[in-house]
């Protein structure tokens, strides 16, 4: 185990939480920041075996593949959410309220059939581990990884603990991000202030598609996403122990690994 700050990539983390099976899903930002050597040794002592990218095509053509992985013979599965309205965040320092409506946004308002495609491909990897991301592995990689740890029957509290869990390795890493705020016209301040996650923004948006749409679920279905994809995603990443049973390992951490220094 070694600290945020020094681990591959951006942002790379093993969500542990109450339901999940242990090791299923990895997230992380900017894929193309894995040398082949940290990839190689991620896919060596976890199996993994898919990049699922979520990032646009421009951002795609700006940044790269994920050459890294690729190297080592892991499929990239492209799955674009975008479309959705950036305006709520577009402010120099949004706040939670802001936050939480993005992220109601990249659910609600992404291309249509943007969720579809995404759980047919989800339906077809969740056998073997796999790893999501996106530019930062935040908001785009969190709507993903909540709606997927929701299924497996994860607690709302420790999916947003998994979702803030991200803010030390960002801020500690956000140099790399910095044509982003000078395009923007930001500060770094202002660009620090948005890679901060917390908490309360994923408790509050994991409520609201409670309250608004009856739950993830019912959400995705209502996206158009097919039931029997929701099931078989489920059942792949179901824990099939229970977390008493895996000494030493806690439901509520989150474990990042990286390639020995």
């Amino acid at each position: 185990m070694i600290a945020v700050s020094d681990a591959p990539g951006i942002n790379y983390r093993v969500p542990r939480v109450s339901g999940l099976r242990p090791g299923t899903v990895h997230r992380c930002g900017d894929v193309t920041a894995f040398t082949a050597d940290e990839a190689g040794f991620l896919v060596k002592q976890h199996g993994l075996a898919t990049v699922l990218d979520l990032r646009s095509d421009p951002e795609v053509e700006r940044y790269g593949p994920p050459s890294g992985f690729l190297a080592h013979d892991v499929g990239w599965l492209r799955v674009p959410l975008t479309g959705y309205p950036r305006d709520t965040i577009d402010a120099r320092r949004p706040g939670v309220t802001d936050r939480t409506r993005y992220l109601h946004g990249i659910l609600t308002d992404s291309v249509p059939g943007s969720w579809p495609r995404l759980f047919r491909a989800l339906a077809e990897v969740t056998d073997r581990p796999f790893l999501v991301t996106c530019h930062f592995g935040k908001d785009r990689t969190g709507v993903v990884v909540a709606a997927l740890l929701t299924l497996a029957g994860a607690p709302a509290h420790e999916i947003a603990a998994d979702y803030a869990a991200g803010a030390t390795d960002l801020l500690a890493k956000a140099d790399r991000f910095q044509d982003k705020w000078l395009r923007r016209g930001h500060t770094r301040e202002d660009y620090l202030s948005r890679l901060r996650t917390s908490p309360v923004t994923m408790e509050r948006w994991l409520a609201e598609v409670g309250t608004g749409h009856g739950g993830i679920e019912t959400a995705l279905t209502g996206l158009g996403v097919a039931s029997a994809d929701v099931a078989r995603v489920r059942s792949l990443l179901a824990d099939p122990a229970p977390a008493s049973s895996r000494s030493g390992h806690p439901a509520d951490g989150n474990d990042v690994q990286g390639s020995p220094r």
